[in-house]
């Protein structure tokens, strides 16, 4: 869920004033929006065209906004804060094999993405439309996530569990390419499920890592 701004409604003096939008209603609308970015492009996306999917009037929806990039930041930032979500792990795997903890992530990423499909592809593909600020604060949310699967990967090497040899933060990079980027091609049945997607990617993840994917029973996301 997306986290909602403040209602911003002119008083009669004409000052601004702001109380809390509904957030089932602003749900709608940052889906709306996600949905109109990922079809035409953030560029080329109109806020017109986001306001008729829910049934609102442009005008109406500047009483929720102030531009078009708060929309693309609400979708890019409740991108990452799901993300954050995903790393924090139930007690039982935190003192699990390496291979059985980045297993648990990849099922776990791939729930989220399959929640949100091509919420992924519009963070990586408009981040740097946002302002600096907005960057700087998706950044470090972005920082935090890789910082997870890094220290996995760290310690999986450190353990003996991966091959030696590989660059542990080139190769955390190499897996949210893996994952983020089935958001431009995957349908679900066609002719996986996204739980049978997920089960596939664990065991390539792992197999290419040098972990034998049998060896290490998947863990429920």
């Amino acid at each position: 869920m997306a986290l909602a701004p403040e209602d911003h409604r002119p008083t009669d003096d004409g000052r601004r004033t702001r109380r809390p939008l509904n957030l089932e209603r602003w749900d709608e609308i940052v889906d709306a929006a996600g949905e109109v970015f990922d079809k035409k492009g953030y560029a080329a996306a109109r806020i017109e065209d986001i306001a008729a999917r829910v049934g609102l009037l442009k005008g109406s929806l500047y009483y929720y906004i102030d531009s078009k990039e708060d929309l693309l930041f609400a979708i890019v930032d409740g991108n990452h804060s799901r993300g954050l979500a995903v790393i924090d792990e139930p007690p039982e795997l935190t003192t699990a094999a390496p291979p059985i903890r980045l297993g648990a992530f990849v099922n776990r990423w791939i729930g989220i993405v399959s929640a949100v499909p091509g919420y992924a592809a519009i963070a990586e593909r408009d981040l740097r439309r946002l302002s600096p600020e907005r960057q700087g604060i998706v950044m470090g949310k972005r920082a935090r996530i890789h910082r997870f699967v890094r220290t996995i990967i760290e310690d999986g090497i450190a353990g003996g569990f991966f091959v030696h040899g590989i660059e542990p933060g080139l190769t955390a990079n190499n897996v949210f390419d893996l994952l983020n980027g089935i958001s431009a091609w995957f349908r679900p049945g066609h002719p996986l499920s996204y739980d049978e997607l997920a089960e596939h990617l664990r065991r390539l993840v792992l197999r290419g890592l040098g972990a034998d994917p049998d060896a290490y029973p998947a863990a429920l996301p």
